[in-house]
């Protein structure tokens, strides 16, 4: 009896044996690591990937601990967004046709400066061939010649008003004014487009510089009210959009404006 017992715990062990053998037959039985030294006294990262921040870094860092209570909470919803111009407050400055860029008498506005409604940002002369220029003032040259042989000769009949018919001093004054008409629109062409502020603000954006050739619709300035900035945000969520009761930027309350595509 006694040899029966000694002979199953010889097989338990030898069994235990073998289950370990298999257990660790491809792990390294070399020696076992050195725990690393852990110094409490500053914040540090420990092995296992915790970190470890003592209370006097916790007291410097303003962290505190606090019991959490019951209580009502909004559900709050982030969403990307970026700042776009207010259409209302704000505006582009274009070219209708196209030129070369020309300083006002102030000079060009500079990026971040204030504009006001109707004044001259900058000139767009037509860009012309040395033929169109002389052609042109050509006609301005000859157009004013007539103009003031035009004016002579209304005054005369003017003088002679009581032995002229009316209708040969109606018929020099309407020659006169088109002739002054015509005149006035050589002139404007010679001196360019005039580009002025639709709105006052901010120029946002300034792509003008002295001596540019542009083309027509160039967009050249931009201008922004810097209190009246819209943040668009999209929403892919017919019913998150729905449920939307007031928005906020960086704890400043935004009047909230749905649009739907």
């Amino acid at each position: 009896m006694i040899k029966n017992k000694i002979n199953l715990i010889a097989l338990a062990v030898f069994a235990m044996s073998v289950n370990s053998l298999w257990a660790h037959g491809d792990e390294d039985h070399g020696a076992a690591p050195v725990a690393a030294t852990v110094n409490s006294d500053k914040p540090q990262r420990l092995p296992d990937g915790r970190v470890l921040l003592p209370k006097e870094a916790q007291h410097r860092l303003n962290v505190r601990t606090v019991l959490a209570s019951d209580g009502m909470a909004t559900r709050s919803v982030e969403l990307n967004g970026h700042v776009v111009m207010d259409p209302n407050r704000g505006g582009r400055v274009q070219a209708s046709s196209g030129g070369r860029i020309s300083a006002p008498d102030g000079g060009l506005p500079l990026l971040g400066s204030k504009v006001s409604k109707g004044q001259v940002l900058a000139w767009v002369k037509p860009a012309a061939s040395a033929y169109e220029i002389a052609q042109r003032q050509a006609d301005l040259a000859e157009t004013r010649s007539k103009l003031q042989l035009a004016e002579q000769t209304l005054a005369r009949l003017k003088e002679l008003s009581q032995s002229v018919p009316r209708k040969e001093i109606q018929a020099a004054e309407a020659e006169l004014n088109g002739l002054r008409g015509r005149a006035a629109a050589l002139s404007s062409v010679s001196t360019g487009e005039a580009l002025h502020a639709p709105v006052s603000g901010v120029l946002a954006a300034s792509n003008a510089i002295n001596g540019q050739v542009i083309e027509s619709s160039t967009v050249l300035f931009e201008i922004v009210e810097p209190k009246s900035m819209l943040i668009e945000a999209l929403a892919y969520d017919p019913a998150l959009v729905g449920n939307i009761a007031s928005a906020s930027l960086q704890g400043i309350s935004l009047r909230l404006s749905r649009r739907r595509e």
